[in-house]
């Protein structure tokens, strides 16, 4: 059985990475970063470290914080 405790983790990331782009609503964040990853239907398959790690890889670059590191 997963962990239960890395959905609240997992969460916090994600606001703190949605909170990059407070203008987009939810479904626009997943949407756009789909878009960014292709439409993959292997997005089903990510774990969920290497799904937040992508989202936040996605936004960093839409951001120019990428640049940065």
């Amino acid at each position: 059985m997963r962990d239960p405790k890395r959905i609240e983790a997992f969460c916090d990331e994600l606001c703190r990475i949605w909170k990059e782009v407070p203008d987009w609503r939810f479904t626009q964040l997943i949407e756009n970063w789909q878009s960014y990853e292709g439409h993959s239907p292997f997005l089903f398959y990510k774990e969920d470290d290497e799904t937040i790690q992508s989202i936040n890889d996605y936004i960093l670059k839409l951001t120019g914080m990428a640049d940065e590191e």
